[in-house]
């Protein structure tokens, strides 16, 4: 389907562009130094999720993302997003693409980023593809640890604000709530003093993508992402994904505990880190179910519970 076609198809207000005027824009967008695009292929122009965008390859090194009509400003959310994220030093940069070209369509934004392959779909290829997926992006993510800020009034008011989220939630379990609660109480007590650590907050298999050439991973669709998030969090969802065994979660989360302060404190903190995000969400659900977030934080909280089993809560 030609983008102009399917501009036509999903616009109901904006007059209709040719597949020619187009093309300039993308190409002015793309090669500022004159070049033009000369091949477009489809790669989807549906999407699961309301403010899904379609998706094309252009030249067979750069895909563009376009909003849908919808939420036309997806894109441009999503390529801030990125660019910010990227901002945030070198450990967290090494794992983001960059944003080539972005602009609108019709009123849409869009934005244009490099070629990249998901990873493997079949169960074999899969299963020789994740010890490596796995080594990656565990060790990615704990060294976000070390590039993470220090210790300072605004994490601790921040923590607080998304802990008390899930204790205001009264369809979340009593167990989980009264878990923020006491680590609410902790904080304000000066008993642990949390910092915040860059966090994606959709680290699942569809945003893991290969990078052609090197054959390094990188990690896509950022705009629910924040250099101000929480640990933990996006390992819960990267072991969720992947289905890593449970004894490699407890040895990550002990990793975590030494790292977030060791013994009882590490511990909290770990837990502290998980509700942090979960709050930090339910304050900005929007138009994700309220269910499905009930779901989500019941399965992480269960997957942090069990995987420390037998040790003290901190």
């Amino acid at each position: 389907m030609p983008i102009a076609t399917y501009l036509e198809a999903t616009s109901s207000s904006a007059p209709p562009m040719s597949q020619a005027a187009i093309l300039s824009i993308l190409s002015r967008a793309l090669y500022p130094d004159g070049g033009q695009i000369g091949s477009v292929e489809v790669i989807r122009t549906e999407s699961m999720v309301a403010d899904g965008a379609a998706i094309f390859l252009l030249d067979h090194d750069h895909v563009l993302f376009l909003s849908p009509a919808a939420h036309p400003d997806a894109a441009a959310i999503q390529a801030q997003a990125t660019q910010a994220m990227a901002a945030h030093g070198s450990v967290l940069a090494e794992r983001i693409l960059p944003v080539e070209a972005t602009g609108t369509l019709a009123g849409r934004s869009f934005v244009i980023l490099p070629r990249c392959e998901p990873l493997a779909s079949g169960r074999l290829r899969r299963l020789l593809q994740t010890p490596k997926v796995a080594t990656t992006i565990l060790d990615w993510l704990r060294r976000l640890i070390a590039a993470a800020s220090s210790a300072d009034g605004a994490a601790a008011a921040e923590f607080r604000r998304s802990l008390g989220a899930l204790v205001a939630m009264q369809d979340l379990p009593e167990p989980l709530r009264a878990e923020a609660g006491r680590l609410d109480a902790a904080i304000a007590a000066g008993a642990i003093a949390p910092r915040h650590v860059p966090m994606h907050g959709d680290l699942w298999r569809n945003n893991i993508m290969v990078r052609p050439g090197d054959g390094e991973l990188m990690v896509i669709d950022w705009a629910g992402g924040t250099a101000a998030g929480y640990a933990i969090y996006d390992l819960i969802r990267f072991h969720q994904s992947f289905n890593l065994s449970a004894d490699r979660l407890r040895r990550e989360l002990l990793w975590y505990r030494d790292a977030l302060g060791g013994g009882a404190e590490g511990l909290a903190m770990i837990r502290a880190h998980l509700l942090g995000a979960l709050g930090h969400y339910a304050n900005r659900l929007g138009e994700f179910p309220r269910e499905r977030f009930v779901a989500l934080a019941r399965d992480c909280y269960g997957a942090v519970d069990s995987a420390l089993m037998g040790l003290p809560r901190g």
